[in-house]
Formats: C-alpha cells, sequence, structure tokens
C-alpha cells in the first residue's frame, strides 16, 4: 500500500478494508522535525492525535486517510509546534 499511495517519506502503517471503504494508517517515516520558530531540530514529541482525511474514492470505494499529526516541543527555545 506504501508504494500504491506513492508519497515521499509516508508510510501505511496499516489499512482496513470493507466494501464501500479503504481506511488507510498513514504516518512519517522521521522521528524529528525542524523547530519553525528557531531552527534547531527536535526530538522531543509532545502530543499525537490522529485525524481522519478523505481522500479521492479508488473505483467504487470511499478512502479514507488516519494521519497521525505531530506536536514537537522544542528543547532550545521551548514552543510547541506541529509536523
Amino acid at each position: 500500500m506504501t508504494k500504491l499511495l506513492n508519497l515521499p517519506s509516508v508510510i501505511v502503517g496499516d489499512s482496513k478494508e470493507t466494501k464501500e471503504t479503504v481506511i488507510l494508517s498513514v504516518r512519517l517515516d522521521k522521528k524529528t522535525a525542524h523547530c519553525p520558530h528557531c531552527g534547531q531540530t527536535s526530538h522531543r514529541l509532545h502530543q499525537n492525535k490522529s485525524h481522519l482525511v478523505r481522500d479521492l474514492p479508488m473505483g467504487d470505494r470511499e478512502v479514507i486517510m488516519k494521519v497521525s499529526r505531530r506536536r514537537f516541543k522544542c528543547k532550545n527555545c521551548q514552543k510547541p509546534f506541529y509536523f
């Protein structure tokens, strides 16, 4: 499924299929992010929430992506940011 999705750095962790729907759990393959405030690399995950995003249908089935929205906290400037 990861190759079928064809999005760089995105990994399909799990997929569930029914007659009408395909649900893909996707995440980024990177464990770090750069702080948009100071530019430092952050390894400190502050929060991780999942969001459902509807994508274009695949044939006659609805496609929903379960996307992890990760929130980091910068060790340098102490500001939280999403990635």
